[in-house]
């Protein structure tokens, strides 16, 4: 006969792990989109990885000078100014003069 005990033990082990594992990421999924600090709404610097940070490779590690909040962020989109339509043949440009 073979016991039960080695299998109840992995068994709830797994559900411990993979728990684990699923309450990081939608941590992960929660953490805000704004380059703002959430505990001060000050601006963030960007700092260097350190511990588990390579875990999450698209999340930024972030650091706030105003308030010394720690943590990761997603990375702000970058915006691309949109350039200017070129005026259609024939059209009167305005001319700015200083």
């Amino acid at each position: 006969m073979t016991s039960d005990g080695p299998l109840f033990f992995w068994f709830f082990a797994a559900l411990f792990v993979l728990r684990a594992i699923a309450a990081t990421f939608v941590y992960a999924w929660l953490l805000s989109e704004a380059p703002e600090c959430p505990a001060c709404g000050g601006e963030t610097l960007h700092i260097q990885r350190h511990g588990v940070a390579w875990l999450f490779p698209r999340l930024r590690p972030s650091w706030c000078p105003d308030c010394s909040w720690e943590g990761m962020l997603h990375p702000a989109a970058i915006v691309k100014p949109a350039l200017p339509l070129p005026a259609p043949k024939g059209a009167q440009v305005p001319v700015h003069r200083r």
